[in-house]
């Protein structure tokens, strides 16, 4: 591997509380086409960032490639599951369920672990019930269902399909490289939290996948999956999902590591946001404020919305007393 600049990182928010500023969050963040960079806020010097839960809609892709939809006769919701990082709730697992039964598999095929359901409702419903987390509370057993679907459809070997010499592993590489416009010398492979390998671009490189992959006619049902099941791509208080929600032309999804990519489908532009420190809160504050800035959304839809649960720009005490602000230290116009 060639030797990478580290990132310069760019100061992307303050909280200030009564005039002092307590907490900083630093970053990069690209605003851009399929043209290239329409603006940069941070200098990423071409450094190679692990596209972690921002990888799975384009392994979704695979599925229309090998017109897995049509043979399996997949939903837009179990489509939607396959590209999430969902909370775990029961419709979650419903349609994981049923993704399994079509391809003949069961939740002992995955090979990932139980993990706590993401939803407070699920961990509760578990607890009162004394029940245990189960693979399928995974966030990411939506992406292993489709995995195994490829895997049934090309006949590998189901055992190890998340090794990383595994023929999956090479057409799913594969597949990145071709959506994000860059060649297998030139990424980094590892493994991701849940077991499965996971690719390095660069911010500029991943942008351009989700571009190829969202304005492509091919692709539409996912696209369709994402603009009508938004609650199924993550759930409840959920940025991706919440932006989903409240627009009509914006798809959106998270990754772990302080990463988000919103695409414009209508502008066919996107943006991609990496928080240095990869803070979640950091997170939908940067993203909320370059959408209200270039003016994806409006202040109406997001303090309207579910979104101002996540979001509002204010540091509150525990009785709901305004403290002081989260402000914005960029300009993406």
């Amino acid at each position: 591997m060639k030797h990478l600049k580290e990132p310069e990182y760019t100061k992307l928010l303050e909280y200030q509380r009564n005039g002092l500023i307590e907490q900083v969050h630093f970053g990069i963040l690209i605003h851009m086409n399929k043209n290239g960079i329409i603006k940069k806020i941070g200098n990423d010097n071409n450094y190679l960032f692990y596209q972690r839960s921002c990888m799975k809609p384009i392994q979704a892709s695979l599925l229309i490639d090998f017109e897995l939809d049509k043979k399996f006769e997949f939903t837009l919701e179990e489509i939607a599951v396959c590209c999430a990082s969902h909370t775990g709730d029961l419709i979650h697992q419903n349609i994981i369920k049923s993704i399994l039964k079509k391809i003949n598999a069961s939740t002992d095929d995955l090979l990932l672990n139980p993990h706590t359901p993401l939803s407070v409702d699920e961990q509760k419903r578990l607890i009162i019930n004394n029940l245990p987390a189960e693979k399928i509370h995974n966030n990411c057993s939506g992406k292993h269902s489709a995995m195994l679907a490829i895997c049934k459809h090309n006949n590998f070997d189901i055992s190890n399909y998340n090794d990383i010499n595994h023929p999956l592993s090479e057409i799913v590489i594969n597949k990145v490289c071709s959506l994000c416009e860059t060649k297998k010398s030139e990424i980094v492979i590892s493994k991701d939290g849940c077991g499965l390998p996971v690719a390095a671009v660069t911010l500029e490189q991943l942008g351009k996948g989700f571009l190829n992959l969202f304005l492509d006619p091919k692709y539409k049902k996912i696209k369709d999956a994402f603009l009508n099941y938004p609650y199924l791509i993550g759930g409840k208080q959920r940025l991706d999902s919440e932006i989903i929600n409240i627009s009509n032309n914006l798809v959106a999804k998270v990754g772990a590591c302080g990463l988000c990519v919103v695409v414009n489908l209508d502008k066919k532009e996107c943006i991609v946001v990496k928080i240095a420190d990869s803070n979640m809160e950091a997170r939908t504050n940067v993203v909320t404020q370059a959408l209200l800035q270039i003016k994806w959304l409006d202040t109406n839809n997001v303090f309207s919305s579910r979104l101002n649960n996540i979001y509002n720009g204010e540091i509150k005490s525990q009785y709901g007393e305004i403290l002081g602000s989260i402000m914005p230290c960029f300009n993406i116009n």
